[in-house]
């Protein structure tokens, strides 16, 4: 999607990925079977596309094989006729999208992010139990980014659906990705996806802010502040316990 600049979160604990990540700016796309959420990423597909959608797929598959924009036009000469009738051939093509689709999710690498900085159960289950840190990205405009809708059920998703005129545009691949069960809708989550999981990409912007946990050692906040000492415009926060109400309050320090 295009949108300006944000900042988005992302809780870490304190270990040796954390260090390696903050010396590299590079972070981890997991893949989708690598999720807590077992049900993440696992849509209902309905794989029969309608006959006035053939030509849009087609030229879509064909895209995806990279082949140039005359040749397209001459093998959709080829697979549909002038009256619109579909040979075999474009019938054996179009069987293909559905195997090729289900075949990205099994790549994909995606970076969960959230809108928030004050969530207690994600300090607790992602920055092990306020002991680590939460990091606020100032995410490019240019990332594939996409904000993660919360469901009851998931969806039915036809393949013919997924695709766009704007066939450059790698990102209406992964439309369908971005669906959870409404039992996380607190995690207010945005996701930035790649081709390639389970494996390490440049962060898409850059580390704005470093906010300590509320137990994060004081000898820990000095090795962040060391590694990350030429970044001068990271702005250093801290959680810390509101007196009055069962709920934090970030500081900057």
């Amino acid at each position: 999607m295009t949108h300006s600049d944000m900042l988005l979160y992302k809780y870490c604990p304190y270990n040796e990925y954390l260090l390696e990540m903050l010396f590299t700016k590079k972070l981890w796309y997991s893949k989708p079977d690598t999720f807590n959420d077992p049900f993440d990423c696992q849509l209902n597909f309905d794989t029969h596309i309608p006959e006035d959608r053939y030509e849009k797929c087609l030229r879509w598959q064909l895209k995806r094989e990279r082949r140039s924009q005359s040749q397209i036009d001459a093998d959709i000469k080829k697979l549909i006729s002038e009256t619109g009738i579909v040979n075999e051939d474009a019938m054996r093509v179009i069987d293909e999208i559905a195997a090729s689709t289900l075949d990205v999710i099994k790549r994909i690498g995606v970076l969960c992010l959230t809108e928030s900085n004050t969530d207690v159960t994600m300090w607790a289950h992602y920055a092990d139990n306020h002991k680590g840190l939460c990091l606020g990205f100032l995410i490019s405009g240019a990332a594939s980014l996409e904000k993660v809708t919360y469901v009851a059920e998931a969806p039915i998703v036809n393949f013919s659906e997924l695709l766009d005129d704007r066939l450059d545009d790698n990102e209406n691949e992964y439309k369908w990705i971005f669906s959870k069960h409404h039992d996380w809708r607190n995690e207010k989550e945005w996701r930035v996806v790649v081709p390639q999981g389970n494996q390490l990409w440049p962060i898409p912007g850059r580390i704005r802010t470093v906010i300590f946990g509320l137990r994060m050692d004081e000898s820990r906040r000095e090795v962040i502040k060391k590694i990350l000492e030429d970044d001068t415009d990271v702005q250093y926060f801290e959680a810390v316990r509101n007196p009055r109400l069962l709920r934090l309050e970030i500081k900057r320090v």
